[in-house]
């Protein structure tokens, strides 16, 4: 069989001749001649090598070559329809559907409980699921689907995503109130021999790549004497120890809220801390996804 000849009118007619086991309703069925649903007939025949229908009385018997291609090509129309056919709908308020959000642990701590009270209350069957920073594999998991966006910043990212900056924010400098030392003032000395907290890398390789650019060029390296796995700990440190800790501003303004901490100024000539949003090519203009993305942007602007 030559494939250039079989086009996809002839497997609808294909389709219409073994539903209705007779030419004339086949003809009918999809608004054509009868003359003109016989000559198709002919060509299948001739295409597939097979009589396909024989006549019996009152209906067509389908031949067991033809039961057999009816199988496969209902599932051909089944696809091109679904290629042709418009996306349905997408309605945030009815719409059951999960998003994966890879995402540094103070983004998250950020923007977790104002984004899941808008969801909460406007797209109940939305579920949200954040996954721990991982740059080593986060190009192949967005490569086979296993995340929906990145949170952070990439230095490099690769061709096939796209990227939209959410904030920018200073690092800070966290110390409990009442600290013995700072009396309300760091100076750069102070800084660069104290004592420090950090999150382990590599959730937050960059903005620690920074800072310790800054204090090599004053000639120092910082003593980092814990290290701790999220900001709880490490604000719950920072508060019962005379330990210091680098941290974004959005995330000193809340954890001062609940610990007794104080905020300072940090002495060194550091960037801000960006964070973007990235999402791959192939969801770009998935309604859901465009939906979420937009949501995520409203939300970051309002921390």
């Amino acid at each position: 069989m030559n494939i250039q000849e079989l086009d996809f009118r002839l497997l609808q007619c294909f389709a219409a001749l073994l539903n209705e086991r007779s030419v004339s309703r086949a003809a009918a069925r999809l608004e054509l001649s009868q003359p003109a649903m016989s000559h198709a007939l002919g060509r299948l025949r001739h295409l597939f090598d097979d009589p396909l229908l024989i006549k019996g009385h009152g209906h067509m018997t389908p031949t067991a070559r033809a039961l057999e291609l009816d199988i496969e090509v209902r599932a051909l129309l089944a696809g091109a329809e679904r290629l042709v056919s418009r996306p349905a709908e997408f309605v945030p308020a009815t719409t059951r559907t999960r998003f994966v959000v890879m995402t540094p642990e103070f983004v998250e701590y950020l923007l977790a409980p104002p984004l899941i009270a808008h969801v909460e209350a406007h797209s109940p069957g939305v579920d949200v699921a954040f996954r721990t920073s991982d740059p080593e594999h986060a190009p192949d998991w967005f490569e086979n689907g296993e995340i929906d966006i990145r949170l952070g910043w990439v230095t490099d990212p690769p061709p096939l995503l796209r990227v939209k900056l959410l904030f920018r924010d200073p690092l800070v400098c966290i110390a409990r109130r009442n600290h013995p030392r700072l009396k309300n003032r760091l100076t750069a000395e102070h800084y660069t021999e104290a004592a420090h907290i950090r999150v382990e890398q590599p959730r937050t390789r960059v903005s620690t790549g920074a800072v310790d650019t800054a204090v090599a060029a004053l000639g120092g390296r910082l003593r980092i004497a814990l290290q701790v796995q999220n900001s709880f700990a490490l604000a719950n440190a920072v508060a019962q120890s005379s330990l210091i800790s680098t941290v974004p501003e959005r995330l000193a303004r809340v954890l001062a809220a609940h610990y007794p901490l104080q905020i300072l100024p940090l002495p060194l000539d550091v960037p801000d801390v960006r964070i973007a949003m990235y999402w791959h090519e192939r969801t770009h203009k998935q309604p859901a996804h465009r939906w979420f993305r937009q949501l995520l942007a409203e939300t970051a602007r309002e921390l």
